[in-house]
């Protein structure tokens, strides 16, 4: 053969095993990849490279302890960041690419050459600014491990470009010569040999701030000295002291971001020495001036501020600077305005002088009282506030009539649980032919719980009784006690709890109201039991149910529904600020109800008493609502 023909040949043979190379998916092996680009911070590399001609992705190669190499991370990307490394410390990889034919085989191409790169030294955690003077600070920082040096930039506020301030070994540097009309930032960097940390965020500072100029009097009162003064560059803050003499002890009082300040004294016509610090109080640093110098000021005489017309019944609102409650009240006329419990009080039509006196100070004001809102037996009570707002003939003996019910309620929860059972026995034969009814019947059971709202919604005077009689047995331990005693053991029970609760000028015969002889209480003491009721849990729920259905654990079903217009929906008297309570009835001529109600998470207890028609009642109290609630 020729030699033509064997070199024929040889190319024929190799073009044949490169064209089944390339059919079975292969190609010629990868290039090694070129490193573009390798950098680090304190806990990781990153890393980018060029691209492979022909490469499907790449993986990287980061050696070990035992100095082989693992893989850590194949992908299609030029570039990857090895995260979660030690700071200070240096890695070594290598990377190469492959491809991938159709049945996902892979192919890998040659390593690149190994190279490494250290990540840097651990970042500066906590920088403190103390001990400012207004010229210079001392900055400290947290040790950073293996850093041999660290550097500190500053600048002003008015520059762009950080400058080097200094080198230390230390973890602290002194800066000097500032100036407390600028404001400065800082960085700092932690070095060692070949490497470094990053910079630490660029951290705002200020100087100790200077001394602010003397406050200045803007306003007083009989009780207070409102000061100002001018701003201090930089500050954030400002700390108020006041002494009674010049040389004297100064007390910190308060601070304030604004330039001016109320000091309570609560003496009138009193001098007082004031001073003001400034102060720059952020996150990073706390730096007070020095002291101002002094304000010598005195209060101004005791103010009275209240309201010109009041009416009869009422407590007026009255403010005496800030020491209301300190001040000796009187009046001109005591059967206009007297003094009752330390307050004002509207006694009577008319006007009158008050004069309030403290610590031998006096201010005087007129007031006129008009007539009251309601001129029945009735009383408002502020429950938010603690207090009456409104009363008129409080003690005055009156009929409560079923609103008796609500004592006989707390006098059953008192020695009885909700799912006490309650047995309707004999007792029945007390219930009055007139008295209102709730329809339960002898040998019927119920729970104590569902009892009490036939007791409460439709004032039943057959719960009453019933009630009554199996609370007398459980405390008395006799439970063949006959009715008739139980009945009286019971009402026993009520006027010792009435007397408890400093309820007076009440006495009880019956435990439904029904009138007669000697059965009676006061707005007053009727006012304690309702604030009582409110907090109970239990009764405050019931007073406020207008319907309810229940059944006696003998099996028989039905419907209560309340008698107080204010809270069942339907009724024109019907107000949605009302939560109960109850109401009471003489007869036609002579009604009552108590009432509480809500607005504005302001509550209110309202009591009217002895009210010529049902209308008339409701009419009272929404009267009452009008002029303390709304």
């Amino acid at each position: 053969m020729t030699k033509f023909k064997k070199l024929l040949l040889t190319l024929l043979v190799t073009a044949l095993f490169s064209v089944l190379f390339s059919l079975s998916g292969f190609a010629a092996k990868l290039e090694a990849p070129e490193i573009k680009e390798i950098s680090s911070t304190e806990n990781g590399i990153m890393i980018s490279w060029e691209k492979v001609e022909k490469a499907y992705a790449y993986r990287i190669y980061l050696r070990n302890s035992d100095g082989d190499f693992e893989s850590i991370k194949s992908l299609k990307g030029l570039s990857y960041t090895v995260e979660n490394l030690k700071a200070n410390k240096e890695y070594f990889f290598k990377i190469r690419a492959y491809t991938k034919n159709k049945e996902g085989k892979k192919s890998f191409g040659k390593y690149s050459e190994v190279f490494s790169q250290k990540t840097k030294l651990e970042s500066i955690k906590a920088v403190n600014f103390e001990n400012a003077s207004e010229k210079a600070i001392r900055i400290s920082w947290s040790a950073v491990s293996d850093a041999e040096t660290y550097r500190v930039y500053y600048k002003k506020n008015t520059e762009k470009k950080y400058s080097l301030y200094g080198k230390t070994k230390e973890t602290w540097i002194r800066l000097e010569n500032l100036n407390s009309k600028n404001s400065y930032a800082v960085k700092i960097i932690a070095k060692s040999k070949g490497n470094s940390s990053a910079y630490t965020k660029a951290i705002r500072f200020y100087t100790k701030p200077s001394s602010p100029a003397a406050p200045v009097l803007k306003s007083r009162d009989g009780s207070t000295i409102t000061v100002q003064w001018e701003k201090t560059p930089f500050a954030t803050k400002y700390y108020v002291y006041m002494s009674e003499s010049k040389n004297g002890k100064y007390k910190k009082l308060g601070s304030t971001e604004e330039t001016s300040f109320t000091c309570k004294v609560n003496s009138p016509k009193a001098t007082r020495y004031i001073k003001i610090r400034a102060g720059v109080v952020n996150e990073n640093q706390k730096s007070v001036s020095g002291y101002s110098d002094f304000l010598k000021a005195k209060t101004g005489n005791i103010n009275i501020t209240l309201p010109s017309t009041v009416r009869k019944g009422e407590y007026p609102d009255v403010k005496v600077n800030s020491y209301t409650s300190k001040v000796k009240w009187s009046s001109s006329d005591t059967s206009v305005i007297k003094v009752k419990n330390s307050r004002l009080f509207a006694s009577g039509v008319g006007t009158a002088t008050v004069t309030a006196e403290y610590k031998g100070f006096k201010a005087k004001a007129k007031i006129k009282v008009t007539a009251p809102v309601v001129n029945y037996m009735a009383a408002v009570y502020d429950v938010t506030n603690k207090g009456f707002v409104f009363e008129n003939n409080i003690n005055k003996r009156c009929y409560p009539a079923s609103i008796t019910k609500l004592i006989t309620a707390l006098v059953a929860l008192k020695y009885m649980e909700l799912d006490d059972v309650i047995v309707v026995g004999n007792e029945l034969n007390l219930v009055e032919a007139l008295s209102s009814r709730c329809d339960i019947y002898r040998g019927e059971k119920f729970r104590l719980g569902d009892l009490l709202y036939g007791l409460l919604l439709p004032s039943g005077g057959d719960a009453a009784y019933t009630i009554a009689v199996n609370v007398a047995r459980k405390v008395s331990g006799r439970q063949n006690m006959g009715y008739v005693e139980a009945k009286n053991y019971f009402v026993s029970l009520m006027n010792k709890y009435m007397k408890s609760i400093g309820a007076t000028g009440t006495h009880c015969v019956n435990p439904h109201g029904y009138p007669v002889d000697n059965h009676y209480s006061t707005v007053h003491d009727l006012m304690l039991v309702a604030q009582r009721v409110l907090k109970n849990p239990t009764l405050k729920k019931i007073t406020s149910t207008p319907y309810k259905y229940v059944t006696a654990l003998t099996g028989r079903g039905r419907s209560w529904s309340t008698t107080n217009g204010l809270i069942a929906s339907h009724s024109y008297w019907y107000s949605r600020y009302a939560h109960g309570m109850k109401t009471g009835t003489v007869n036609d001529t002579y009604t009552g109800i108590i009432s509480a109600a809500t607005k504005n998470n302001r509550t209110i207890i309202t009591i009217v008493i002895g009210c010529e028609s049902y209308n008339a009642r409701y009419n009272a109290t929404h009267k009452l609502y009008n002029a303390y609630l709304y």
